[in-house]
């Protein structure tokens, strides 16, 4: 079958005097379902709505489904678009289904209004189908209040079907269902994608892996990215649709990572700009539209902010690194891994500029200021206040001097530059210390650092490094010399500090299973050259989905 092309031209729906799609272009013209992914409030069932011919407000702009401009179109095409043509299952099966017809009549219904079946064929066909949803004739006759909400998603999946429209609009078909229920119903998409064009929404990135296809990813009503399922949901490149993978579960993966903030409504320039990272002053107030790539962002997508390629280090006069490159984008982890003595230190001193390479060189791209609008004291978003790069070393008591005090150490790093007074000097370091989860208290700032705790240290290590706003922080084995409580609040400070401050971390670490529960990426450093180490077999990003 050929599949119908679904495309948008600065494509709008208003309601309640607000915007809830805004500027929408795209075009979907590969076989396989249009999966509309993104969190809740971003427009996806508005857009679900009005690709079935129901949109709930006045559009603007162009939707197009096989040569039709939805938004353009009299009442008399939207009345022939329904139904025969185009069917939607809507999200809320309770409310969609009539409460005083039973289940085999409502699905009867379409079957003689769109089918021509007279009563007795088009009830014999309505039980065919639910049956094939693992719906049996015993529940035929219940009334939906009778049902579960699984079994009301299916009977309302069952009546969408019924007219075996050209084109089928399912939002969130899989929310209400258990495990065995949910493949079930993705094998039967899968199915009916081979025989008719499916748009579907969801929130959850199983199905939207599983169904494949192409996928629409929308925020504030706009679209941040677009592209083939198997891309996008792997590898994204804008940061909103990372934000969504991190914020997925993952057995053995990393841990959940929010998105910080709260969407915005009337944004003039991009949308996710006060929630992004990596946002500069042009993305205030210019809005931007998908490129080539399918990426609306002004600064081409994720940008990487360390570069390194072809490192060769001596040390003792024995090669310690081979030509080892790396990359780390905006507000990614990535950890290094690798044995004792594998040269780990060693790479993160060059990649630190503390250590000269002897051939290769390490860039950081993505750093420029030039418009930078610089995050909020808060932490969301941005390359920090100065940018650039900090080191936490592996030894953190080695490297704070003993007679300091607490605020003399966290404070040095901004003293030395001798930009700030007093005030502002004590105000960052209270700042820094709090980042970090350690007391700002007068009396703390007083205390010479050597009464410090093991973990206390290493916490003040990590003050020191973010009292400068870095946009990446190096930390060599943060956690080495640490029980496993500490270490566990150490690990947690980290996410929460990328979370909220938008960092890149690049943390080396010999313990394979830390690595895994904070880096988005793992690389293998042995043999003086860095090799990605797979993901965990059972880890969402891999294969497990296509049992489907």
């Amino acid at each position: 079958m050929e599949s119908l092309v679904i495309e948008a031209e600065d494509f709008g729906v208003s309601a309640g005097g607000r915007a809830l799609l805004r500027g929408l272009r795209f075009r979907a013209a590969q076989a396989g379902p249009l999966v509309i992914v993104g969190e809740s409030g971003a427009g996806k069932s508005t857009l679900a709505r009005a690709l079935a011919g129901l949109a709930p407000g006045p559009a603007t702009g162009a939707l197009r489904v096989g040569g039709l401009n939805l938004a353009a179109a009299s009442a008399a095409e939207l009345r022939a678009w329904r139904g025969r043509r185009a069917s939607i299952a809507l999200q809320d099966a309770a409310s969609a289904l009539n409460p005083q017809h039973t289940l085999l009549e409502q699905v009867a219904e379409p079957l003689r209004l769109h089918r021509a079946m007279g009563a007795r064929q088009a009830r014999a066909a309505a039980a065919d189908l639910l049956a094939s949803l693992d719906l049996p004739a015993s529940l035929h006759a219940r009334y939906p209040a009778q049902c579960s909400g699984g079994q009301l998603q299916r009977a309302l999946l069952a009546v969408a079907l019924a007219p075996e429209p050209e084109l089928l609009v399912l939002d969130e078909p899989t929310s209400a269902l258990d495990a065995a229920a949910r493949d079930l119903v993705l094998r039967r998409l899968r199915a009916e994608a081979r025989q008719r064009r499916l748009a579907v929404v969801t929130h959850d990135l199983e199905p939207a892996r599983a169904l494949q296809g192409q996928t629409l990813v929308l925020y504030g009503g706009s679209v941040m990215e677009t592209g083939p399922a198997a891309r996008v949901l792997a590898a994204p490149r804008h940061p909103y649709a990372r934000g969504l993978l991190r914020a997925w579960p993952r057995e053995g993966g990393k841990d959940l990572q929010g998105i910080p903030g709260e969407p915005q409504d009337g944004a003039s320039g991009c949308p996710f700009a006060n929630r992004c990272s990596q946002r500069i002053e042009r993305c205030l107030q210019e809005r931007p539209a998908p490129d080539a790539h399918g990426v609306a962002c002004l600064r081409g997508g994720i940008v990487t902010v360390l570069a390194a390629h072809g490192l060769h280090k001596r040390a003792g006069g024995q090669p310690v690194l081979r030509g080892a490159s790396l990359r780390v984008q905006s507000s990614e982890t990535v950890a290094i891994t690798g044995a004792s003595g594998a040269g780990k230190s060693t790479l993160a001193r060059v990649l630190a500029g503390l250590l000269r390479p002897d051939a290769g060189t390490v860039e950081m791209p993505g750093l420029a200021r030039d418009g930078a609008s610089g995050p909020a004291r808060n932490g969301l978003g941005g390359q920090g206040g100065q940018g650039g790069l900090a080191f936490v070393p592996q030894h953190a008591a080695a490297s704070v001097a003993p007679h300091f005090s607490v605020f003399e150490a966290v404070a040095e790093p901004l003293a030395i530059e001798g930009r700030l007074d007093a005030a502002a000097l004590q105000a960052a370091a209270r700042q820094a210390l709090t980042d970090a989860r350690l007391p700002a208290a007068d009396d703390f700032l007083r205390r010479p650092a050597r009464r410090l705790s093991g973990g206390e240290l290493q916490r003040l290590a990590i003050a020191r490094a973010l009292i400068t706003q870095p946009a990446l922080l190096i930390a060599d084995e943060p956690t080495a010399a640490l029980d496993a409580s500490v270490q566990a609040k150490v690990l947690r400070l980290f996410l929460h500090l990328q979370e909220t401050r938008g960092l890149a971390l690049l943390l080396i670490t010999h313990d394979l299973p830390v690595a895994r529960h904070v880096a988005d990426r793992i690389l293998r450093l042995e043999g003086g050259v860095l090799t990605p180490v797979a993901p965990a077999p059972e880890d969402l990003s891999g294969q497990a989905l296509n049992r489907f």
